[in-house]
C-alpha cells in the first residue's frame, strides 16, 4: 500500500468534518468541564478496575500513597516514604489533615484495609499480580504504614499511585462502586451508564480544585466525539480522536491541541515456537521490510515516534543508543535467501511463504495491517490479515493461537514490565510471555534490576536488556504514540502526563477570554 493510498483511505472522516462548524458556546456558563470517555468505567473501586476509563475517573476521585510527575516518576501524594531493610520494607508516613469525602480522617487502618483485602483474596482482583513481592501491610503508629516485601522491588512506589488509590476501611467493592468515597479533589454526586458527575471537594488536603464540576460523558464513537467537541457539548478529549481528525482542530484557533510524549507502545508480537519465526533471520527480515516512518506519517499523521524499544523516549530507562532498524527491503530479501526461503519466481506472484497476521476490527489497525501486508509482499512474504472483534482477537493472543499479532502496550512507566511480558517465568498462564521468548541472560538482568531501588542503579541492567531484545526481536517495535489532548482555547492549566492520565484536572480552569 502506497502512502498516497493510505492518505485517501484515512481521509474520509476528516472530509466528513470539513464542512462542520462549531455550534454554540464552547465555554460553559458555569465552571464545569465535560470530558469524553470511550467507554463507561467498569468499576469505581481501584482494587478491582483495570480499564482506562476507570483510571481517568480515579485521577480526580482518589489519591494514592504516591502520585506521578509528568515523566511517570513516582512522587509523594498521601504519604512520603522511606526504604528500609535493604529494600524489603517501605514505610509510608501519612500526610496530616487528609479527609475522605464523607469527612472521616485518613488513618493507617484505611491503607492497611485497602491492600490487605487484595493480599488475602477477600477482593477478587487481578491486581494481586502487581504486588508479587508484597507479604504483609501493617500500621506503624498513628500516622505510618509498613509494607513488608519478600525481596527488594524498585518499581514498588509506582504501583501505589492513583490507580491504586486508598479506600475507607471496611469498604467492599460493591459499596465503593455504588457510592464511591475517596480523598480526591472531586466527589461523585451522580452516576448513570452514560455519565458520571463529580463536584468540587472543598476539603481536599491540597486545597480545592478550580472547577466546580467535572462530567465524564461516555461517547463510544470517535467521529461523534469530534462532533461533540465542535458543538461544545464535550470540552476535552484525550487520546481518543482518530489521528486524521487532529489537524482539523489544530487549524482552528478556537481550540487548543496539546501534544506530549506518550507511553503507549505499538508492536508486532511473534510466536517464537513457529517453524518460520523461530529463525532470527526471518524475524530480522520482517523488521527490515516494514517502513515504520511511513506508518507514522501517513496513517497516524505524525502522532507517534518510531522506536526500537517499548520504554518511552522520555523515560529514565530508555536506551537512546540502540541502532535503528532501517527500512531496507533489499537486505530483507538477502536474509530470507540466506534462511533458505528463496523467492520461487522472482518478481512473480508466488510468495516465499505465508504468515497469518491477527488484529482487531478497529479501522486504523485494519489499515495498518493492510499497509504492512503490502510492504511484506515486496519481499515475497504473503501476509494473510485476519481481523476479529477485540474480545475474540485478545482471546487468541492470550492462548498463543497466532503467528503474528498487532497490539498496543499501554502505560509503560517502569522497565519491570519486561518481567511480565518477556521473562521466562512469565510463560502463560503465569504471565504474558505469549510468544514464548527464552533468554537466560535477559532474565537475570530483569531480576537484578528489580531488586534495586534507585533508578541510576537499575538503569544499566535495563539498558543491556534492551540491547538483547533489539538483537533477538521477540517483538517488532513499531512506534510509541504521541499523547494528544484537544480542548477549547479558553481551557487553561492542562498538562500532558506520559501515560495520558488526567491528573492535571485538579488545576485546570476557564480563562473566559474571547477570541478576536
Amino acid at each position: 500500500m502506497t502512502g498516497r493510498r493510505l492518505f485517501f483511505l484515512t481521509c474520509s472522516l476528516s472530509c466528513c468534518l470539513a464542512c462542520a462548524r462549531p455550534q454554540g458556546a464552547l465555554v460553559p456558563a458555569d465552571d464545569e468541564l465535560v470530558v469524553a470517555l470511550e467507554s463507561a468505567p467498569t468499576s469505581l473501586d481501584p482494587r478491582v478496575a483495570t480499564d482506562q476509563s476507570s483510571a481517568r475517573v480515579f485521577a480526580v476521585l482518589l489519591n494514592g500513597l504516591a502520585s506521578k510527575d509528568e515523566r511517570g516518576n513516582p512522587i509523594p501524594d498521601l504519604a512520603r516514604w522511606e526504604v528500609h531493610d535493604g529494600g524489603r520494607r517501605y514505610r509510608f508516613h501519612l500526610k496530616p489533615g487528609v479527609r475522605f469525602h464523607d469527612g472521616r480522617p485518613l488513618r493507617p487502618a484505611d491503607v492497611v484495609w485497602t491492600f490487605r483485602t487484595i493480599l488475602d483474596g477477600s477482593v477478587a482482583t487481578s491486581k494481586r499480580g502487581a504486588f508479587p513481592q508484597l507479604e504483609r501491610v501493617a500500621a506503624a503508629g498513628p500516622a505510618a504504614v509498613d509494607f513488608h516485601l519478600s525481596e527488594p522491588f524498585g518499581a514498588f512506589p509506582l504501583e501505589l499511585t492513583t490507580s491504586m488509590g486508598v479506600v475507607p476501611a471496611g469498604t467492599t467493592p460493591e459499596a465503593m462502586n455504588r457510592r464511591p468515597i475517596g480523598t480526591g479533589p472531586f466527589r461523585v454526586v451522580e452516576r448513570s451508564p452514560e455519565r458520571i458527575v463529580l463536584a468540587r471537594f472543598d476539603g481536599h488536603h491540597a486545597g480545592p480544585p478550580r472547577l466546580d464540576r467535572i462530567v465524564f460523558k461516555v461517547v463510544p464513537d470517535a467521529t461523534v466525539r469530534a462532533l461533540e467537541l465542535l458543538k461544545g457539548s464535550v470540552q476535552l478529549v484525550v487520546n481518543d480522536l482518530p489521528p486524521d481528525l487532529v489537524p482539523r482542530f489544530r487549524a482552528d484557533r478556537r481550540y487548543r491541541v496539546i501534544e506530549g510524549p506518550g507511553a503507549t507502545y505499538s508492536y508486532l508480537g511473534l510466536n517464537l515456537t513457529d517453524p518460520l519465526l523461530r529463525d532470527l533471520r526471518v524475524r530480522r527480515a520482517l523488521a527490515l521490510a516494514i517502513d515504520r516512518e511511513q506508518l507514522v506519517e501517513a496513517l497516524w499523521r505524525g502522532l507517534g515516534r518510531v522506536t526500537e524499544t517499548m520504554i518511552p523516549h522520555a523515560h529514565w530507562a530508555h536506551h537512546a543508543g540502540l541502532p535503528p532498524t532501517p527500512y531496507d527491503p533489499a537486505a530483507a530479501r538477502r536474509l530470507l535467501d540466506a534462511a533458505g526461503l528463496r523467492d520461487p519466481d522472482g518478481d512473480g506472484p508466488r510468495p516465499r511463504f505465508a504468515l497469518t497476521y491477527k488484529t482487531s476490527t478497529n479501522e486504523p489497525y485494519v489499515l495498518q495491517a493492510q499497509a504492512i501486508q503490502a510492504m511484506l509482499a515486496r519481499v515475497g512474504v504473503d501476509l494473510r490479515v485476519r481481523t476479529y472483534e477485540f474480545a475474540t482477537f485478545y482471546e487468541d493472543v492470550r492462548k498463543g493461537n497466532f503467528q503474528v499479532f498487532a497490539m498496543l502496550r499501554l502505560g509503560v512507566l517502569d522497565p519491570h514490565v519486561y518481567r511480565l511480558v518477556l521473562h521466562s517465568a512469565s510463560l502463560p498462564p503465569a504471565g504474558q510471555n505469549r510468544g514464548r521468548y527464552l533468554n537466560a541472560r535477559f532474565d537475570r538482568l530483569i531480576d537484578q534490576g528489580a531488586r534495586l531501588t534507585a533508578p541510576a542503579a537499575r538503569r544499566p541492567y535495563y539498558l543491556e536488556a534492551q540491547e538483547i531484545l533489539a538483537r533477538d526481536l521477540p517483538y517488532i517495535s513499531l512506534y510509541i504514540r504521541t499523547n494528544v489532548a484537544v480542548m477549547p482555547a479558553e481551557l487553561e492549566g492542562y498538562r500532558s502526563y506520559l501515560n495520558g492520565e488526567l491528573l492535571s484536572l485538579r488545576e485546570v480552569h476557564w480563562s473566559r477570554r474571547v477570541a478576536d
